[in-house]
């Protein structure tokens, strides 16, 4: 190994840096080169790395499968990644992105076990260098220069979060060797290895088959290492479900017990609020984390399971529209950007949704309502391909294209409409609506007259990425109860 470190000279190197930005960094240390880059090249990716490798290890970057470095002789993979949230409130520290670890090889992949593997080689001993994204937009690569450096760790995975990694490895390892002949081109292929690597847990692979996908971890699971390193959360090691047919297995037979009974009564039981909402995310959390605390992590965080709460009408009442993700519009801001790689598309793409199921009969209060049982659901590519992928196409045309706008709305008489509480008038925008789609955007806020979000020079309230409730319906009909 040609970069060889003892932990003293580690903690050394990183504690000279501490409180500095990147740019001061990398002025101090290599003179300002990594950044006088940027000059010329303002797309370059990859520089807060560069500036970790280049200006603090003192090595130059490779794309070689082995590990990076060597601290005290155990083999170490550097990933450098940004976190968003309050500088000085490590409480509102996230991951920004997954972090990407290696290329998937088929032919070698067959071949290997986990412990041999090319995944287990980068990942065994992973060294994590932490740096502030400290902006709310999308930024150029010479403006990393202004990001603070925020710590670093040498992260060794527990024994429960190890299990369902080799798992989710397995899972791309059986695809491969499932096939006769390994053909990215093949659109079947392509179409069932998107289907499988929905299974994972706590890794995802990107991009897709036909042009060569990647191990990485999952930007929920990133995120709670964050959280155990910066706040001293604790991970829950004693939750032993590693993959989803243990979790469908465990919540059925867990789950049983509360099949029937009405919203109130389980909600005195488990001390919360008497709402489906609030009843759908606690039972859930109740059921696979008993002995999880507030100061912990687990598995639904972990995992980035997403929680619904859904409600069967029995008088044949029109279903909710379902609320799912608030949009970031700068990821749309790039006209031939690719919309299947922003997280408005992977959160729909990579995450598994659990719906617990409550019914209502007649127009009884929601404490009246009663738990039927949880489905466990994933969107298809092809559902995501038809019927999400155009409505995003079409937000990034409205935005990357200035063709955004907002209207007054008018009654009749040509006379704008306002609003009799507030005072304010109505107003109407022409991004995707559910009279077109079944994805589509609406507006939230607890206030009328406040309207946060500016964009194209207009403002507007927040908005959330919603699903029609009858085309939800539709989708998990065709799913069995857990």
């Amino acid at each position: 190994m040609e970069h060889q470190y003892t932990s003293t000279e580690i903690k050394e190197r990183f504690d000279e840096v501490s409180r500095k930005t990147l740019g001061q960094i990398d002025e101090e240390k290599s003179n300002g080169r990594d950044f006088q880059r940027t000059i010329e090249n303002p797309k370059i990716t990859g520089i807060a790395g560069d500036v970790i490798e280049h200006s603090i290890l003192g090595y130059g970057s490779d794309t070689k499968q082995e590990a990076d470095i060597e601290i005290d002789g155990k083999q170490v993979e550097v990933k450098t990644t940004g976190l968003t949230g309050e500088l000085g409130n490590p409480e509102s520290y996230k991951a920004k992105e997954r972090i990407t670890i290696t290329n998937i090889s088929p032919h070698k992949l067959v071949k290997e076990t986990f412990e041999t593997s090319s995944l287990w080689n980068k990942l065994e001993n992973t060294f994590l260098v932490y740096y502030l994204y400290d902006s709310k937009k999308p930024v150029k690569a010479a403006e990393y220069a202004n990001f603070p450096y925020l710590g670093y760790q040498l992260h060794e995975f527990p024994e429960t979060d190890l299990k369902t990694i080799m798992n989710d490895w397995k899972i791309i390892q059986d695809f491969c060797l499932a096939q006769d002949v390994i053909d990215k081109k093949n659109e079947a292929q392509a179409k069932a290895y998107s289907a499988a690597k929905k299974s994972m847990m706590y890794l995802e692979t990107a991009p897709g088959w036909k042009n060569g996908p990647r191990f990485a971890l999952k930007q929920s699971y990133v995120t709670s290492i964050i959280k155990e390193h910066f706040t001293n959360q604790n991970i829950d090691e004693e939750n032993n479900i590693s993959s989803y047919a243990e979790l469908d297995a465990f919540l059925s037979a867990n789950s049983k017990k509360y099949q029937g009974r009405r919203v109130g009564e389980i909600a005195k039981e488990l001390g919360i609020a008497s709402s489906s909402k609030a009843v759908a995310s606690k039972l859930i959390r109740h059921i696979l984390e008993p002995n999880t605390g507030d100061d912990e992590v687990g598995i639904v965080e972990k995992s980035g399971m997403v929680i619904k709460a859904r409600t069967m009408y029995s008088d044949g009442r029109k279903k909710e529209d379902c609320k799912f993700f608030t949009l970031d519009f700068d990821e749309f801001r790039n006209a031939d950007g690719d919309v299947t790689e922003t997280e408005a598309y992977r959160y729909f793409d990579n995450n598994q949704f659990i719906f617990p199921i409550f019914k209502k009969e007649g127009k009884a209060k929601t404490q009246d309502d009663t738990f039927v049982g949880f489905k466990r659901f994933s969107f298809s590519e092809e559902y995501l391909e038809e019927h999400l992928k155009p409505v995003l196409q079409q937000i990034q045309d409205l935005v990357a294209n200035h063709k955004f706008e907002v209207t007054p709305k008018l009654n009749k008489a040509g006379e704008p409409i306002i609003n009799k509480k507030t005072g304010t008038q109505q107003e109407s925008n022409n991004l995707p609506k559910s009279r077109y789609n079944n994805f589509f955007l609406r507006g939230t806020s607890s206030d009328s007259t406040h309207k946060p979000l500016e964009l194209n020079g207009y403002y507007i309230y927040n908005q959330q990425i919603w699903l029609k409730g009858q085309e939800l319906l539709k989708l998990l009909d065709d799913v069995e109860y857990i």
